[in-house]
């Protein structure tokens, strides 16, 4: 990239401001000039910082701002900054390290890291855990700007209140500036967000608020508390890019309007309408022979009612054509709640490493030094509703251990093993031989993991346990799933109410005694008004079910949160987890488990797996996603089949392209169409792909039993071969291959 000069002028703020010389350069060619530069014309020794990231979340480029110059720089790559070292080094048989930049020492020596300066950014927290993940760099006394706001850090009100306040700014260009964005960000971006922090940093009106904020010192941090913090943070960034930026709500054609709002009924859970303070709903409307789009944001949401605020309409009528949410939605109480602890660990508030429990965790290299357990009686193995084998008494015996070496304990229970009775067994272990303080909460990711345990729990007898669902996952939508489990369940409406009134509705129906087993999501434990339980059922042992499925960082919250009371923390699950048919345990046993899985099953035909040859098939790209239509095609004459057998089915397919185009052809061909992209008895496949491999690389994809869609030259000669589908086809052999055109004409042989 070549050094270039370009000046720049402010639409910020409403006051007039001379013209903004912006450097452009690349990390190599940063010098000792152009850093000073910046700092000699700095007020206040004051400057302004913004970042710009690539697809991957990884920084792509760092502004420097004063009020009269910005220094951009752009980093290279961590695979395209140095080709010849690069080479040299895969040549001696080592791993390739890009060489150290001088530009970074320079950036580090003089900006960074200089006491002398002051740095002042949005969202500086990501800025400094970048810096460090990306590039092994520090930050000395760095200021996040938006802590002075109490709004939400992702509003656009707190970024108002971060640069002095609407009053002072052209409030829609603010708004298009930090608008989040995919992908690299213009060097014009990047200059004018460093250059609004930094004049928000000069304002008197601010001083004393940005005084009182702590900074962000890395460079005294140690090196795997900050690389844990990164690496949550990074987790996090990811997660939050692939969240989709356009949703196709599912809806009732009938509406209806009233006083300026548009009344929608939906009818699939995963694309509902939410309600959000960024989203921006679209509604295509046919009245007669006239087509219009109306434009609004989702007010009340009541179940499957959404209530849309439209604007310029007053009652408008007709059918709904389509539904179409636009942005990003919101973080979750979770989400948020991770954010925040990062934020205060990097400011100096918080101190993790003073965790127990954290450092087990992210830095077991430590010494921990664990708090005293509440209880001082022992319990011992109780469950006399069935028999445990060895495995299972052993697991269960470290579980209700009081001993450090058992306080963060990890169980890993292939498929059959037993898992959810030997958290049965240890509840009960717990609850009937344990001391009458100690408490327990099963944790798991989704509300029918929670609710799998829940009806382990009432099937062996014990039923002195409270379940917390969200009304959003409830009310309208999931009540049918819940009828067994009505004794003991909680919906987050009826939190609140004082302490008499949570203590009322701790108590079991049959006994009346207050219970000591909660279960619930993670996320349920960000909620804010959980308190209310948890101060009467404090958090001490936590046991989380299918802990495979949780991101490791997503743990943080409840670390911080409840830190004071929390004794134990039990991880069950298996990162490799399936139950299938005899034909299809024996592989994965032999292909995943390395021949340790022992599968028992009814089904010990090989047709519990056979692969249907789909020979025009070819994938075809559908915005993010892929599509193959010719397997669409015959997987809507399968369904059709199963359907008039009268056999449950599901169909499952890695990409969200596929899938909403098979549920939109189910319904077009008058087929149940509804929550079938799951899983169930019967299980068809539809695997799109055709010349690249894709989610295929993937061995925790295979499950139950099954009819696999696919192209049977890909699998068996081409890129998919080696893959763990290639070799199942292999295993399962040239008759289980079915022909698609006996599919169209109704025959399964």
């Amino acid at each position: 990239m070549t050094h270039t000069f370009f000046t720049l002028q402010q639409n910020v703020y409403k006051a007039d401001h001379e013209p903004i010389t912006v450097e452009d350069v690349d990390e190599n060619s940063v010098s000792f000039l152009a850093l000073q530069r910046i700092i000699n014309s700095a007020s206040g020794a004051s400057v302004g910082v913004a970042a710009a990231y690539r697809p991957d979340c990884s920084l792509s480029s760092l502004a420097f701002a004063t009020l009269t110059r910005v220094l951009v720089i752009h980093f290279f790559a961590a695979n395209k900054q140095n080709p010849q070292q690069e080479q040299k080094k895969k040549k001696k048989g080592q791993e390739p390290q890009p060489p150290v930049s001088r530009g970074r020492i320079l950036i580090q020596d003089r900006i960074l890291c200089n006491i002398g300066i002051k740095l002042y950014g949005y969202r500086i927290d990501r800025i400094a855990l970048a810096l460090f993940r990306d590039f092994s760099l520090r930050i000395n006394g760095a200021v996040d700007v938006l802590s002075v706001s109490t709004s939400d850090r992702r509003s656009l009100q707190a970024i108002m209140n971060a640069l002095g306040g609407e009053v002072l700014l052209q409030k829609d260009n603010v708004k298009t500036l930090f608008a989040h964005r995919e992908g690299e960000g213009a060097s014009k971006d990047v200059a004018l967000q460093a250059w609004a922090t930094h004049c928000a940093a000069t304002l008197d009106s601010m001083a004393l608020r940005f005084a009182a904020i702590h900074r962000i010192d890395t460079d005294t941090m140690l090196e795997m508390h900050l690389s844990a913090l990164a690496k949550i943070s990074r987790d996090a960034e990811i997660l939050e890019s692939l969240k989709p930026t356009k949703v196709v709500n599912n809806v009732k054609a009938d509406f209806s309007s009233k006083k300026g709002d548009v009344n929608l009924e939906c009818t699939r859970f995963s694309t509902r309408i939410m309600r959000s303070k960024t989203q921006v709903i679209h509604i295509e409307t046919l009245n007669g022979d006239k087509r219009s789009t109306i434009t609004g944001r989702a007010g009340r949401i009541n179940g499957k009612q959404a209530h849309i605020n439209v604007q310029g309409v007053a009652n408008p009528s007709g059918k709904v054509l389509s539904v179409t949410t636009f942005g990003k939605e919101d973080l979750t109480a979770a989400e948020s709640h991770r954010e925040d602890v990062v934020l205060k660990a990097l400011q100096g508030t918080i101190t993790l490493t003073d965790h127990p429990f954290f450092c087990s965790i992210w830095a077991p290299s430590l010494s921990i030094s664990w708090p005293p357990l509440n209880a001082s009686t022992a319990s011992f193995v109780y469950y006399p509703n069935s028999e445990l084998n060895d495995s299972q008494y052993s697991a269960v015996e470290r579980i209700i251990s009081q001993a450090n070496s058992d306080r963060v304990l990890l169980i890993r229970g292939p498929p059959g093993t037993g898992k959810t009775t030997v958290i049965a067994a240890s509840v009960n272990s717990m609850i009937h031989s344990g001391p009458m303080e100690r408490t327990v909460w099963l944790v798991a990711q989704s509300n029918v993991a929670v609710k799998n345990i829940a009806e382990k729990l009432d099937k062996v007898g014990f039923r002195n346990f409270k379940l917390l669902v969200s009304k959003d996952f409830h009310y309208d939508w999931h009540e049918h799933l819940y009828e067994r489990l009505e004794h003991c369940f909680i919906r987050s409406d009826l939190f609140g109410g004082g302490p008499l009134a949570i203590s009322r509705l701790l108590l079991n129906q049959h006994t009346n005694e207050p219970t000591r087993v909660i279960l619930c999501t993670l996320s349920m434990l960000s909620n804010p008004r959980i308190d209310e339980f948890t101060r009467q059922v404090p958090v001490q042992t936590v046991i989380f079910d299918e802990a495979s499925q949780i991101e490791v960082g997503d743990y943080l919250p409840l670390l911080q949160r409840f830190q004071h009371s929390l004794q134990k923390m039990v991880f069950i699950g298996d990162d490799k987890q399936h139950r299938m048919p005899l034909v299809i345990g024996s592989f994965i046993s032999r292909h995943v488990y390395s021949h340790k899985l022992m599968t028992v099953h009814d089904i010990t035909s090989k047709n519990a797996c056979r692969f249907l040859d789909v020979k025009r098939g070819q994938e075809q790209k559908s915005g993010k996603s892929w599509i193959n239509q010719q397997e669409i095609s015959v997987i809507i004459h399968l369904a059709r089949i199963y359907n008039t057998q009268g056999k449950q089915y599901r169909i499952i397919t890695p990409y969200d392209g596929q899938r909403s185009t098979i549920e939109h052809q189910l319904e077009l061909a008058k087929l149940p169409w509804e929550d079938k992209c799951f899983n169930e008895d019967h299980i068809i496949v539809s695997l799109v792909r055709t010349q690249g491999v894709g989610f295929l690389k993937n061995s925790r994809r295979t499950n139950k039993s099954m009819i696999i869609c696919t192209n049977r030259d890909f699998v068996t000669k081409g890129k998919a071969a080696s893959t763990l589908v290639g070799q199942l086809a292999l295993t399962m052999g040239p008759d289980s291959w079915l022909d698609s055109r006996d599919i169209v004409n109704g025959i399964i042989r």
